[in-house]
């Protein structure tokens, strides 16, 4: 069960991957997998980088848009 459940997680992060190969800077891969519903952790195992990089990326983003 614990094998299945790593090789589930190896095919998410390879589809996470594949869904934000197209887009150009970390941000927006950062904030793409954000509103797909994956947890700061998650993306930062992703992505490389910290969960607080992550978090402070998404906090920046979200107050960057909200004054617009």
């Amino acid at each position: 069960s614990e094998r299945l459940l790593e090789r589930v997680d190896v095919l998410i992060r390879i589809q996470a991957l594949q869904a934000v190969s197209h887009l150009g800077t970390k941000t927006e891969k950062i904030m793409f997998l954000s509103e797909a519903g994956l947890q700061p952790k998650e993306i930062s195992s992703i992505l490389g980088g910290s969960a607080a990089t992550v978090s402070q990326t998404i906090y920046a983003q979200k107050k960057k848009a909200a004054a617009k």
